[in-house]
């Protein structure tokens, strides 16, 4: 982990602050890319990934957002207690959603606090790309103040206008194979957009996207129990149905480390030595979940009636 100090604070939109992280020592920051989260470590054992926000050429600090949650698991309440000057441990960038090298044109699609990594992006593509904001109102949208000419912010529509607006940006496109599409945001607002692609014929292979939690269909309840081995631990315990993974290794006292919990960042990612495990990540792409090495104890479960990991 890197030491990082709050170098500042500002206020970016209604209840959305954002914090510059500057290093604690004369260590230089890791490099970053745009659509790079990182995991910040906070009070009370919390870990949080966070989007980065940075514009080009900002490589001596890290910039994120954070949203105040009212429903939040206590991530986004700690982050708004913070002060400049506290310090944070935080990992190096991680980029799972990085942009398209061979395209020509780029559409970027955010709904609400999705606009984190995509307004990073938009920075670093210039006029190569184009910026659709659906916000909840201008106050609720950060960075308004500096969309550029091909940005546009659509504040304020409801459903049926948001899949309206959609469909129309997605039609102006889908003869162009070329451009790519690039979303971010809540999951009703993202499964509209894949409505919009596909009902264009756009084929998915073009879209782009970060979730802020597992698609949906992923419940516990569908699998049954099966035995858990955590092999460096040395401890054998059974996962009833409907339990997560990492639920019951905490029970057991094996320290996996975690943050969305979700399935979304990747925290909680564990070999597996046996067995074979039956996936609902959001994280791993489809080859990693086809070589049943690797997965997410915080979602995922077993397939079978037996799993090892190396924990």
């Amino acid at each position: 982990m890197i030491e990082v100090i709050i170098r500042s604070i500002r206020i970016e939109a209604e209840g959305v602050r954002s914090f510059e992280l500057v290093p604690a020592g004369r260590e230089s920051l890791p490099p970053w890319s745009p659509g790079a989260h990182i995991q910040v470590r906070l009070p009370a054992g919390l870990q949080r990934a966070y989007s980065l926000c940075n514009h080009p050429g900002e490589d001596q600090l890290y910039r994120i957002a954070v949203k105040l949650e009212a429903n939040s698991r206590g991530g986004s309440q700690a982050m708004h207690r913070l002060q400049v000057g506290e310090r944070l441990r935080i990992g190096a960038p991680a980029n799972l959603f990085e942009i398209d090298a061979s395209a020509s044109h780029h559409v970027l699609l955010a709904g609400g606090i999705g606009i984190t990594p995509l307004y990073a992006m938009r920075n670093a593509l210039g006029t190569t790309a184009e910026l659709h904001y659906f916000a909840r109102s201008a106050a609720h949208a950060a960075w308004a103040d500096r969309l550029g000419e091909s940005d546009t912010l659509h504040a304020g529509l409801d459903g049926t206008q948001t899949t309206a607006a959609l469909a129309m940006i997605v039609r102006a496109h889908a003869g162009d194979a070329g451009t790519r599409f690039y979303t971010c945001g809540p999951a009703p607002f993202m499964a509209a957009v894949e409505t919009a692609l596909a009902a264009a014929g756009i084929p998915a292979q073009r879209l782009r996207s970060e979730r802020f939690s597992a698609a949906p269909g992923t419940a516990l309840n569908d699998d049954g129990a099966f035995t858990i081995v955590f092999a460096r631990s040395g401890i054998e315990a059974e996962v009833p149905a409907g339990v997560p993974i990492i639920q019951v290794a905490r029970t057991c006292g094996v320290d996996i480390p975690t943050s969305c919990e979700q399935g979304v960042c990747g925290a909680c990612l564990s070999e597996v030595l046996e067995g074979t495990p039956k996936h609902h990540d959001a994280y791993l792409n489809e080859a990693e979940q086809a070589g049943s090495k690797l997965m997410l104890p915080c979602v995922s479960r077993c397939a079978g009636k037996r799993l090892v990991l190396d924990r």
